[in-house]
């Protein structure tokens, strides 16, 4: 007598049934983490990169005015 072979595509389907179970929930987990992360910038770091930037522009635009004004105060007059 031979011994019974395996159902190979029995097995087959039980792997694949697990895998896409599996890549489901790593889904799933991907998801909750990037809502948090999405979350967590959204309350702590966009309000004070926020400003940061905020800042940089004001600081940049204060600047240029700054050289604007010396280099009209600079023009030598004409004769």
């Amino acid at each position: 007598a031979t011994p019974e072979q395996p159902d190979s595509r029995g097995i087959l389907q039980r792997l694949a049934d697990r895998a896409g179970q599996a890549k489901a929930k790593i889904t799933s987990i991907g998801e909750t983490v990037a809502g948090f992360a999405g979350a967590f910038y959204e309350d702590h770091i966009q309000p004070v990169a926020g400003s940061y930037v905020d800042w940089a522009s004001n600081m940049r635009s204060s600047l240029w005015e700054k050289v604007q004004t010396a280099v009209d105060n600079y023009m030598p007059t004409k004769q």
